[in-house]
């Protein structure tokens, strides 16, 4: 997951991200699953999903996983990318991550926190968003990636001075 977040926050290839971020997040929910957390992923077992419609639901979610992972099937096949597909596929690794870790300055808090600043609605959603109320409180633009990418490898966050 790591490698993931800091290849977004470097405006990496976006289906390099994607790729890494789905193998990374598969690999999160099966060890959630194996802890027996209530959620393995707030995509993949929401309760608003009606059990009838999870099927199709799971091959919109998992189409460009799908289409990357086994191109052998139907090698004439094309995919319009959508590079913000990447997005919730971050946030709902990192969700599930931040259950399973305790690291505060991890990759996936990091991420967490630059998603709350470039979603600003979705704040109060996520509890003990350090990064996020650190950006805020310094004002750090959610376009500002080097930033974010200097916050992966942080050790502790100092306030800067005014």
């Amino acid at each position: 997951m790591a490698a993931a977040v800091r290849l977004f926050f470097e405006n990496g290839d976006p289906i390099a991200v994607h790729t890494l971020a789905a193998a990374a997040q598969g690999v999160i929910r099966d060890v959630a699953k194996a802890r027996d957390l209530n959620h393995t992923s707030i995509l993949h077992d929401h309760p608003e999903v009606p059990v009838e419609a999870r099927k199709e639901w799971f091959n919109i979610l998992n189409s460009s996983r799908n289409f990357f992972k086994h191109a052998n099937k139907d090698p004439e096949n094309t995919l319009e990318f959508d590079e913000k597909e990447n997005e919730p596929l971050l946030l709902d690794a990192c969700l599930v991550l931040t259950e399973l870790s305790n690291e505060a300055l991890s990759e996936a808090n990091v991420y967490l926190g630059w998603f709350t600043t470039a979603n600003p609605t979705l704040r109060a959603v996520i509890s003990n968003n350090q990064i996020g109320d650190y950006a805020v409180r310094n004002s750090i633009s959610p376009q500002d990636f080097e930033v974010f990418r200097e916050l992966c490898d942080a050790k502790i966050l100092l306030e800067p001075t005014r």
